[in-house]
């Protein structure tokens, strides 16, 4: 918007940089909301009418008609340079395009994904998706079931407020959950005796979803570095009548577990640079460069090393994380191949990266403009012996 802005200011007409906000919230409400001059002008009282009449003449085309293709897509999508030029590396510039678009909420009518929570005290309620389903029916909730992930409505952005205010969302009997999000725990697919450590659970929700597939039974550690977070997990839990999670406040790159080779799966869904997640984090748009990126390899790489630590030979490891980037992802596999055995994941994931025109093995992505997800990367691999 700051693009356009000043694309827009033009003389006669002075850019105030003390009213540079006021411009880029009109900018906004006109671009974007298609809101009226009138309106725009009870809400800002000095907002300069002239400025309102050229911005709804903006044209992506006449302003980026001297750009090369990669300025192009990093002012129209407002994503950083240094992001499109690493992803070019992995991907054409149309499929670059069509993510960032998605995650721009551009040209789609978004959806949200509502996850079934059926536990309760006393065990599974077995009729509850019936129950759901008649009270989006009775609350004009427009409604379609996922096929691959039987636990999840997609429903409308717009009616999101509806289902908050719902008694079945009020009782923990409905939790908002990225499709991505809920894949990861599908992947894993824990055994209902199962013990597994989710080594960054917070706040939980990946969590909840495995204490779901295991009925309460089994054993979760849930591990998590901040404080707040482990206390924002325990209110999750307790509303969503989880009993098997025991949280620790630690940071998982060095477990305080006296014992080793011990747990039979492992969930690393690893700290990142969150870029696939600009559609719900816009915000983490402008942390992505070179520094950012480093530093979340080299946590990731730690709390890996500490993963394989905790888990028993043949046990099963899955790492995921929300983020485009190979180094993330891809290449964080590679690292450890010879320890792992690669295990099949659901023919609905796309396929990973390329890397020195090979895919790796056990490894696969979903993508915005794909699925409708999240950006994620998604490996599942058995430990060898």
């Amino acid at each position: 918007m700051n693009f356009i802005v000043k694309k827009t200011f033009k003389d006669p007409i002075p850019l105030e940089n003390d009213k540079l906000p006021h411009y880029l919230y009109a900018t906004y409400r006109v671009l974007w909301e298609h809101a009226s001059d009138k309106r725009i002008a009870n809400e800002l009282k000095k907002i300069n009418r002239e400025f309102l009449k050229r911005i709804r003449t903006f044209s992506w085309n006449k302003a980026l008609i001297h750009k090369d293709e990669k300025e192009k897509l990093s002012i129209s999508a407002a994503i950083p340079s240094f992001m499109i030029d690493r992803l070019l590396q992995v991907m054409n510039i149309d499929f670059l395009r069509s993510n960032f678009s998605f995650m721009n909420g551009i040209g789609s009518k978004i959806e949200v994904t509502v996850r079934i929570n059926n536990l309760s005290r006393r065990g599974r309620v077995l009729d509850l998706p019936q129950r759901i389903e008649d009270r989006f029916i009775k609350n004009n909730i427009k409604y379609r079931k996922d096929i691959d992930i039987p636990e999840l409505y997609w429903i409308p952005l717009s009616q999101k407020s509806g289902i908050i205010v719902d008694s079945s969302y009020q009782k923990g009997n409905l939790i908002f959950q990225d499709k991505a999000s809920a894949a990861v725990v599908q992947v894993l697919s824990p055994r209902q005796e199962d013990k597994i450590v989710d080594m960054c659970a917070a706040p939980g929700i990946k969590t909840s979803l495995l204490a779901q597939y295991m009925n309460n039974e089994g054993y979760i550690l849930a591990g998590e570095f901040l404080n707040t977070r482990t206390k924002i997990m325990k209110k999750l839990f307790s509303h969503l009548k989880v009993l098997n999670v025991h949280i620790i406040n630690t940071d998982s790159i060095v477990f305080p577990i006296r014992f080793q080779n011990y747990f039979d799966c492992i969930l690393l869904d690893a700290p990142c640079t969150g870029s696939g997640t600009f559609l719900s984090n816009p915000e983490l748009k402008w942390r992505q460069n070179e520094k950012f990126l480093h530093q979340n390899v080299v946590l990731q790489k730690k709390l890996f090393e500490s993963a394989l630590k905790l888990l028993k030979p043949n046990g099963i490891l899955v790492y995921s994380t929300c983020s485009f980037y190979p180094e993330e992802g891809e290449l964080q596999i590679l690292n450890y191949r010879d320890q792992l055995e690669p295990l099949d994941l659901p023919k609905w994931f796309s396929p990973s990266y390329e890397i020195k025109n090979k895919l790796i093995k056990g490894t696969g992505r979903l993508y915005p403009s794909v699925h409708h997800t999240q950006a994620f990367f998604i490996g599942k691999f058995k430990k060898k012996g």
